[in-house]
C-alpha cells in the first residue's frame, strides 16, 4: 500500500503516516529543487532539521549530479524519500533525467518506499505542475518536454495557502482549471495517503 505525506512545509505528522516510531527510520533527503546553492536555502535548511528532530538517519540525494545506477545504490535499504521545495519544473526535470521518478514510483506505489514532499516536492507527485507552477519557472530547464509529472496521487497540492501572495494565486489557479482536482495547504496541514484514502491532517513544522 503506497503510503505518502504531501505537505506544504511541515512534516510533523511523520509519525502518523509511518505508523511507527521514526527514531532511525532512513531518508533520502532531495534538495534539488532549490536549485545549486539548495543547501543555503532556509527551507531545505528547515526540512533537514525536521527530519533530526525525528529522528531519522539522513543521506542527501542531489539529483543534479546523480545518474540512474547512482540512484539504485543511493536508494538501496531506505525506508523513504524526502523532497523539498523549489522549482518544480527543475525537480520534475532532474528526476526523470536521473532515473528517479522511473526507480522510486513503482517502490513507492507497492510501498517499499516511503514518500515525503514539501511545496514542491509534494506538487510533482501529482499527475501535472503545469497548472499549478509558474512558466517562469520553466525557464531553468528548457529540455523539459513535458509538465506530466509522477502521478503518485491524483489530486494536486497547492502549497503556503495561508501567505497573501499564494492565497491569490491559489485562487487563479483553481478558478483557470476548474476540472482539476486541488488541495489546498497551509503550512501546518498536510495530505496524507495510504492506498487510495487521502486525507488532510494537521502537520506542524517541527523545527
Amino acid at each position: 500500500m503506497k503510503q505518502l505525506l504531501l505537505a506544504s512545509h511541515g512534516v510533523g505528522a511523520l509519525p502518523e503516516l509511518a505508523g511507527r516510531e521514526t527514531a532511525g527510520l532512513r531518508f533520502a533527503f532531495v534538495p534539488t529543487a532549490a536549485g545549486p546553492d539548495a543547501e543555503s536555502k532556509f527551507w531545505v535548511q528547515a526540512d533537514r532539521r525536521q527530519l533530526e528532530v525525528l529522528g531519522c538517519e539522513v543521506s542527501t540525494l542531489e539529483l543534479s549530479a546523480v545518474q540512474a545506477g547512482a540512484v539504485d545504490t543511493a536508494l538501496r535499504g531506505l525506508d523513504g524519500v524526502f523532497l523539498t521545495g523549489g522549482n518544480s519544473f527543475l525537480l520534475l526535470w532532474h528526476a526523470l533525467r536521473s532515473g528517479f521518478a522511473e526507480r522510486v514510483v513503482p517502490l513507492v506505489e507497492r510501498g517499499e518506499l516511503l514518500y515525503v514532499g514539501t511545496s514542491a516536492g509534494a506538487v510533482v507527485a501529482g499527475p501535472d505542475v503545469g497548472p499549478v507552477v509558474s512558466s517562469d519557472g520553466r525557464r531553468a530547464v528548457p529540455e523539459l518536454e513535458s509538465s506530466r509529472a509522477l502521478g503518485l496521487v491524483d489530486f494536486t497540492v497547492l502549497p503556503h495557502d495561508q501567505e497573501p501572495d499564494f492565497h491569490a494565486r491559489n485562487d487563479e489557479v483553481v478558478a483557470a482549471h476548474p476540472s482539476v482536482p486541488f488541495i489546498r495547504l497551509t503550512d501546518d496541514r498536510a495530505v496524507l495517503v495510504r492506498g487510495s484514502e487521502a486525507d488532510v491532517v494537521e502537520s506542524q513544522l517541527l523545527a
